[in-house]
């Protein structure tokens, strides 16, 4: 809950006043550069790598929910991962181009609470999903013989529903605390969509508890979701050193390529000091986290996954002689 007397205002002012009297009711994106032929260069870049992570995770999702080999816990909590990454890149994407592609861009206040939240709680939800797919490659290689009651379907559900109720925790905290603030500076935003640092940046009352939070929530999740992580291969690595079966953790190079590259990039964006925030750095790191690697997951689980890679030829197969009959 907001406190209305934490920071005091003319009663007869919006929640996002200036001090001046005049409200607040967007925020100005500055992007990533006011060059017209730079913009216009990352337009195009940019919605290259768009148009693949959503036909990509699109495709993953539905060839998945289509193919019944890939009926399994594994490819269960993948599918779910692909779409936490649609609702990353989409929360951020077309923002992003339609600024790039007009030059400037603004947003809503309402507009900008709302993106805060999807994108933090689809960030926060698939570290737990992929926590989960930790747990269910443990249970498949240190546990085999009792693989099916380790890993029920009833379970599988209950660690996505638990993923996707953590995200939104997450999310809702960290965007109705934020949108408590009175943003009484400038309204210009020093990057490409709403995210948390640069919109508390504007902030005129002290942001001390957001900061709090954000270490507290954000670091609870992102730790203990690493340390199951963690604990998870620690027990393969064993299992795999005691028994010699190195075949076996091959089915992991996939995962553990996308939790380094995921878990990288949001410590150095969320779990550091409030100081140490530079602009042109975090925007890079953002882009990378937001657009980039909802496009590499695809590819990550499927060129490194033989049993995804035979079900897309097995339905490309389909594919082709539906054609021919007709």
């Amino acid at each position: 809950m907001c406190s209305p007397s934490a920071f005091p205002r003319d009663q007869s002012q919006g929640p996002m006043a200036h001090r001046n009297g005049t409200v607040v009711s967007e925020f100005l994106l500055l992007g990533f550069t006011s060059r017209r032929d730079l913009q216009l260069l990352l337009f195009t870049f940019f919605l290259l790598i768009y148009l693949l992570g959503l036909v990509g995770n699109l495709c993953l999702a539905i060839l998945i929910r289509v193919e019944r080999p890939l009926h399994i816990p594994m490819y269960y909590f993948l599918s779910h991962l692909a779409l936490m990454d649609l609702c990353s890149c989409c929360t951020v994407a077309p923002k992003m181009l339609l600024g790039l592609w007009k030059g400037h861009d603004t947003i809503s206040i309402p507009a900008c609470a709302l993106q805060m939240f999807f994108f933090a709680a689809a960030s926060d939800a698939e570290c737990c999903l992929l926590a989960a797919m930790a747990y269910d490659r443990f249970a498949a290689i240190c546990r085999p013989l009792h693989y099916g009651a380790a890993m029920p379907q009833h379970l599988c559900r209950l660690l996505v529903a638990v993923s996707y109720l953590a995200g939104a925790a997450s999310g809702a905290i960290h965007s109705s605390m934020a949108f408590c603030l009175p943003f009484c500076g400038a309204n210009t935003l020093d990057h490409f969509f709403c995210d948390i640092p640069p919109v508390l940046a504007l902030a005129c009352a002290s942001t001390d508890l957001n900061q709090l939070l954000l270490l507290t929530v954000c670091g609870a999740i992102q730790s203990f979701t690493l340390v199951a992580i963690m604990a998870s291969y620690g027990m393969i690595l064993c299992t795999v050193g005691q028994t010699g079966s190195w075949r076996a953790i091959s089915t992991c190079g996939s995962h553990l390529t996308a939790v380094g590259v995921l878990y990288s990039t949001l410590i150095f964006m969320y779990l550091r000091p409030e100081n140490t925030y530079a602009s042109q750095t975090d925007k890079m790191a953002s882009v990378f986290y937001t657009v980039v690697i909802p496009t590499l997951n695809p590819a990550i689980y499927s060129l490194r996954n033989t049993e995804v890679k035979h079900a897309i030829k097995r339905w490309l197969s389909k594919r082709g002689q539906q054609t021919r009959c007709f």
